[in-house]
């Protein structure tokens, strides 16, 4: 079985080294990396230019999205997401929250996007949670 490809968004450099680095670990190849919500959408929409980029492994099955960053966080990043799923294929896409807060209300106004697939707490998640998570077994 093939593994699915994965988008990181984060503004932190290391919180995508760990998340890169766990991810290798369960035996996922392709990983791709952005640096906020703005670039992640700007990535999003390149969609041709990335089709012969990465081949099948755009888009992305999977984005790790970071809920604090700086210029577009992660909670605005999922409302340009929801309309940008209706002008570029993009359904293949679920996401999971990362943050390093466990506000229980931060994670149910998350949790409200359909594609919304989970909610990662920073510095407690596993690589095992990790792998549960984006559905590898």
């Amino acid at each position: 079985m093939q593994q699915p490809s994965v988008l990181i968004i984060d503004d932190s450099e290391i919180e995508r080294y760990i998340l890169s680095h766990q991810l290798k670990k369960i035996g996922v190849s392709e990983i791709m990396q952005q640096t906020n919500g703005t670039s992640g959408l700007e990535f999003l929409k390149n969609h041709s230019q990335n089709l012969q980029q990465y081949g099948a492994s755009f888009p992305p099955a999977i984005i790790i999205l970071d809920v604090n960053m700086p210029i577009m966080d992660g909670f605005e990043f999922l409302q340009k997401f929801a309309e940008l799923k209706t002008q570029v294929d993009l359904d293949i896409c679920q996401i999971l929250m990362y943050s390093g807060s466990d506000d229980p209300q931060e994670k149910a106004r998350a949790l409200q996007y359909d594609f919304v697939k989970g909610f990662l707490i920073k510095g407690e998640s596993s690589t095992e949670e990790l792998k549960i998570e984006i559905g590898i077994t």
